[in-house]
């Protein structure tokens, strides 16, 4: 039987994991359960789709957790702008901003490195149902050849998670997209990231990001709502990005060396946000479900920045499970009110950058403000994370 049983070792999962075990009073009995075999030499079937940047939003979390970047895991170039283009307005802009380029896998492997061997992983392991059972939680693993016991249950499985869908079935969900992202080979170098806006594509945006001898390409597409489309046309719509963007930036973009996928979840809305649930049985006892990341529906509504959220969560929810697992999912759940006000506030900036007319407003002005409140791109996993 676990104390905390986390379910995913990405950013959220990893670092909860890592500040549990480095807790002196060493309290809780921890297991880690998560699909790839992070130990072992990487899959590219279970590789982690993401456009692996590193916003100065997240780079702010890994500082307050005393993180370095390891230069291994860097990627070439170093991005410091933003390169803003708006199709339906005919418009260009750049933007100074700092990311780190990084390789998603390695930095994923990073964090699980530094969980020390005192939590339970189980790796390799794909979660298949859970139940309630008496007084806690009963995780099946790969059709049940393995039963997992926990008195407080993690989700950090990321957008689409599992187990909120499993524990709290339906209710108000954020939006849902693909992103589909392609890797061109280059020769020539393109030192910024660039943020697409084209109406024709989506309504949400789409990108290029260089790395190494690489330029990925890339688009969000809705998958509900007034402008989703079938999956045949998605992949009409993305060879229509991808002409679009060839020819705008006079690049050859013809043959991908790799193609890539993942769902995203944009919040449009607090009430998308849930971090954390209580199920009070009929025996009186009390189950309890923290969200962190993704899972929790907390990702940037404007960007899809999905790092800083995530390793933001793992760290209001340590610093509430120190005091205890009673009543810690209602500690966890009000301090993350300040990512509820934060994500408000990138709501309400939102028509800014995904109004046409709007936006063109604002790209045209040229005043900072205006700049900061409408194209402030968090960007890390397209996130496709």
């Amino acid at each position: 039987m676990y104390d905390i049983l986390i379910i995913g070792a990405g950013p959220a999962g990893s670092n909860l994991a890592r500040l549990l075990a480095s807790d002196k009073t060493n309290q809780y009995k921890v297991g880690l359960v998560e699909k790839r075999r992070l130990n072992q030499p990487v899959d590219p079937h279970r590789q982690k789709a993401c456009g692996g940047l590193l916003s100065p939003d997240a780079q702010k979390m890994l500082a307050k957790l005393g993180l370095n970047i390891p230069s291994n895991i860097l990627e070439d170039p170093q991005i410091f702008k933003v390169r803003t283009i708006d199709f339906d307005n005919n418009l260009e802009r750049y933007y100074q901003r700092y990311y780190y380029n990084m390789d998603r896998e390695k930095f994923d492997r990073y964090l699980f490195s530094l969980i020390p061997e005192s939590i339970d992983k189980h790796l390799g392991e794909v979660v298949s149902s859970i139940h309630v059972n008496d007084d806690h939680w009963e995780v099946q693993l790969n059709q049940g050849k393995t039963v997992l016991k926990a008195k407080f249950l993690v989700a950090a499985d990321g957008a689409g998670s599992f187990v909120r869908r499993r524990v709290l079935g339906e209710y108000v969900s954020p939006e849902k997209y693909i992103s589909i992202q392609k890797w061109y080979p280059i020769a020539s170098t393109t030192p910024y990231y660039t943020g697409i806006f084209d109406s024709e594509i989506t309504d949400y945006y789409s990108w290029t990001i260089q790395k190494g001898d690489h330029l990925i390409l890339g688009t969000a597409l809705p998958l509900n709502g007034p402008h989703a489309k079938p999956a045949q046309e998605r992949l009409q719509t993305f060879d229509l990005l991808r002409e679009k963007t060839a020819n705008y930036l006079g690049l050859s973009l013809d043959t991908p060396s790799k193609t890539e996928g993942a769902f995203i979840e944009r919040s449009t809305s607090v009430r998308q946000l849930r971090f954390a649930s209580r199920l009070s049985l009929s025996s009186g006892e009390k189950l309890s479900l923290a969200l962190l990341g993704e899972a929790a529906g907390a990702t940037s509504p404007t960007s899809a920045e999905g790092f800083s959220y995530a390793l933001d969560t793992s760290l209001k929810l340590y610093e509430s499970l120190i005091h205890g697992l009673e009543s810690a999912e209602l500690r966890y759940d009000l301090s993350c009110d300040s990512i509820r006000r934060n994500i408000f506030l990138k709501n309400l900036k939102s028509p800014a950058m995904y109004s046409k007319n709007i936006r063109k407003l604002v790209m045209k002005s040229g005043i900072g403000s205006l700049k900061e409140l409408s194209f402030n791109l968090e960007t890390s996993r397209n996130s496709i994370n």
